[in-house]
């Protein structure tokens, strides 16, 4: 598995296309997804999607929401948690998130990951939704659920860095 830590590395291809971006979880996942239409990227939308039912339930209920507010081709980014000497004690919780991104990894396979530092940096959830917030207009403003949804306002931050519109740290472009 390779990380990129010098910023996003996917390109918008010539044509018209989905971005999605993913927010791992085991009992939620955050999920932004929005249009790239001649390198404008605008975000459409974002949720959080909660299953008990394990990885493969999990996987099949994102698709089943990106399937309905999404159209092929679609490109598909996610934040992936590394495992760190010393963290050991949290490698379980590491392995859930990945079993999950295993899962949906065979929907389809991941574009682009990211390491949490990669995207957010060091700054605090609350911190770095506020900077998520004034990133997106007010259009894309209205289309997000609430800030106690903390995954789905992750996966906008990712999705915001893929699209090129924030560097790490949430700083608007």
């Amino acid at each position: 598995m390779s990380y990129r830590r010098a910023g996003p590395k996917y390109k918008h291809p010539r044509y018209d296309h989905h971005l999605i971006a993913i927010d791992l979880g085991k009992r939620k996942v955050g999920v932004a997804w929005g249009s790239v239409i001649e390198g404008v990227a605008e975000l459409h939308g974002a949720a959080t999607v909660n299953c008990n039912g394990g990885p493969e339930a999990m996987a099949e209920r994102v698709v089943d929401l990106l399937i309905e507010n999404t159209k092929a081709p679609r490109y598909w980014v996610c934040e992936w948690p590394k495992k760190y000497r010393h963290l050991i004690a949290r490698h379980e919780n590491i392995e859930e998130l990945h079993q999950v991104g295993y899962a949906l990894a065979r929907c389809h396979p991941w574009d682009e990951m990211y390491l949490p530092g990669d995207w957010k940096g060091n700054v605090p959830k609350a911190p770095h939704h506020k900077r998520v917030g004034r990133a997106l207009d007010q259009e894309e403003l209205n289309k997000m659920p609430p800030l106690r949804e903390h995954d789905a306002w992750d996966a906008a931050g990712i999705w915001l860095y893929a699209a090129g519109r924030t560097r790490r740290g949430g700083v608007p472009v």
